[in-house]
């Protein structure tokens, strides 16, 4: 009976922690790493053959603006296609939660403002069907993905809620924002 759910095969190993890479093979089982070394392709369910390809760690994607695409592009092309793995929302301190209802298109602008992001594409692709943080992420969760998401609370976002206000930071607009988050 096979040792592993997946067994990776002859692939170059860069594990991501500053270690020479080696040729080897990698042992999956439950959805974990169990055993990087030499396997016999026996010893696994299914083989996946990496000869002549490089197998390592997924990449985490911190600048990018993917906070709207997830809703049109669940594999997030073109960093999904190139090993990313996970992907940082809320970033730079802006996103779309929390948002005041009649706020919506101004969060929108933001992002056409700041990363030219079409405004058609968001008003066609987003159900702003949320106004508070936790729903944000509710909506998140249900969105079909072919990467990790790790969201943060975009700080405009939050001082907006609170404020009134999207606009710049005005004095006194530093206060604790923990009871609007």
């Amino acid at each position: 009976m096979p040792e592993f759910d997946i067994v990776i095969k002859d692939g170059m190993i860069i594990d991501g922690t500053r270690a020479p890479r080696i040729r080897g093979d990698i042992g999956i089982k439950n959805g974990r790493i169990a055993r990087i070394g030499r396997i016999p392709a026996s010893d696994g369910k299914e083989v996946i053959d990496a000869r002549g390809l490089i197998v390592a760690p997924g990449f985490i994607d911190l600048p990018h603006h993917y906070d709207a695409q997830l809703f049109w592009d669940p594999w997030l092309t073109i960093s999904g296609w190139h090993g990313v793995t996970s992907v940082v929302i809320g970033n730079c301190g802006f996103g779309f939660a929390p948002v005041k209802p009649g706020d919506e298109e101004r969060a929108m602008l933001t992002m056409t403002r700041t990363e030219a992001i079409p405004l058609a594409a968001m008003k066609a692709a987003m159900p702003w069907d949320w106004h508070t943080y936790p729903e944000f992420l509710d909506r998140i969760e249900r969105l079909p993905k072919g990467v990790n998401v790790l969201p943060y609370v975009p700080v405009q976002s939050a001082d907006g809620l609170r404020d009134g206000d999207l606009s710049s930071p005005r004095p006194g607009a530093c206060r604790p924002t923990t009871s609007i988050a």
